[in-house]
């Protein structure tokens, strides 16, 4: 079996199990404006497409003329494609009538209240339904492809990171280390940053996402630095906490609680526990130790084709069991105002009873440059 032919098999396997959501909803088709959700149906990359995946598996991709040539070399399999010329609600409503559907499922985080009035004005032989997060049921578990090339952005972003830590020094400012390691993420083989890079020193490491600025980084300060490359569409997520001479006793302190709730929380990411058993583990042992009020956000989420995943209203990560070939963040951290915070975080895959850690950078001792 050749490349595409693996490709297309993966890609029927994801339309089946896609399929069969739409129809334990009592549906036809489901129109779908997500990005992330139609490049994970098709393998197309490009921007501005719907797709209306039927529920006999037939998918209509709606484009237009500059994505023609992507389109014919990224997509296998059977495809009606369809080149928009006009209003984009009157064609997509052409389409559905003419696949002959009678209720239709629409991603209700991405249409507009305006579009899908729209389109209900347009369609009212239609009973169109919002629904949420249904490709993204399917995309939480990762098949063979997806768990290669993440673990490749693992990799790439792991070596860019060795990259920059020769940089981190008195006198150095947040925003050019920041633009080197993205330099770096695709010199490596990446296709850039998954996401806005953070790096935050002194008493801006006490900010759980503040991103590079122009502060000089001095004697004294830890720097947080959250990164992940973008590989083939997938992200990985990884921070790593280290300090630029000596540090106050405290903030060492709280680096060693970080890293022991960290531990305990991938312990607790097993098949059959949920996400609030990660979250569960972690956060007690930062209430026993006195810094509870200092850990304010959750443990982590999904990644994949996008950075947050997992999170959402109606998947929150919390209330999900975890299945082998999930891939989700463990990132506890403790922020302390006015002093400077740690946060530690790696992308984990649950398997059975062994989670398996894909980043693998050293974090066992707080790192002094």
């Amino acid at each position: 079996m050749n490349e595409q032919e693996e490709l297309l098999t993966l890609l029927n396997r994801r339309i089946s199990a896609v399929v069969e959501l739409i129809k334990q909803k009592g549906a036809d088709g489901l129109l779908i404006f997500n990005q992330a959700n139609y490049r994970y149906l098709t393998n197309f990359t490009g921007e501005e497409a719907q797709l209306i995946l039927t529920a006999n598996g037939d998918r209509i991709l709606l484009s237009d003329s500059r994505f023609a040539g992507q389109i014919k070399a990224q997509a296998p399999g059977e495809l009606t494609v369809i080149m928009k010329q006009g209003d984009q609600d009157a064609e997509i409503s052409r389409e559905l009538k003419q696949a002959n559907l009678h209720k239709v499922l629409v991603e209700g985080e991405f249409v507009s209240a305006t579009e899908f009035s729209n389109l209900q004005a347009l369609n009212p032989q239609l009973e169109l339904e919002l629904c949420q997060e249904l490709v993204e049921r399917v995309r939480n578990v990762k098949d063979e492809l997806e768990l290669a090339t993440l673990r490749q952005a693992v990799q790439i972003s792991m070596d860019s990171f060795n990259g920059i830590l020769s940089m981190i020094k008195p006198g150095a400012i947040e925003r050019e280390i920041g633009a080197k390691l993205d330099y770096l993420f695709k010199v490596n083989g990446g296709d850039g940053p998954g996401f806005e890079t953070i790096i935050a020193s002194g008493v801006r490491s006490s900010w759980a996402h503040g991103v590079a600025s122009d502060k000089e980084i001095e004697s004294g300060d830890l720097v947080v630095i959250d990164f992940g490359a973008f590989y083939h569409g997938y992200t990985a997520d990884i921070t790593r906490t280290v300090a630029v001479g000596q540090v106050d006793p405290e903030l060492e302190q709280i680096y060693q609680i970080v890293h022991e709730a960290q531990r305990r929380g991938i312990t607790a990411a097993v098949t059959g526990n949920h996400g609030a058993d990660v979250d569960k583990a972690a956060r007690d042992y930062i209430n026993e130790q006195g810094y509870g009020q200092y850990f304010g956000h959750g443990i982590g989420h999904g990644i994949g084709l996008e950075i947050h995943e997992l999170c959402q209203p109606a998947l929150p990560f919390g209330k999900q069991e975890l299945v082998n070939n999930m891939v989700h963040t463990v990132e506890p951290g403790i922020y302390l105002p006015n002093k400077g915070g740690v946060r530690i975080e790696d992308d984990i895959l649950v398997h059975n009873q062994t989670p398996e850690t894909l980043s693998t950078l050293p974090k066992d001792e707080l790192i002094f440059l």
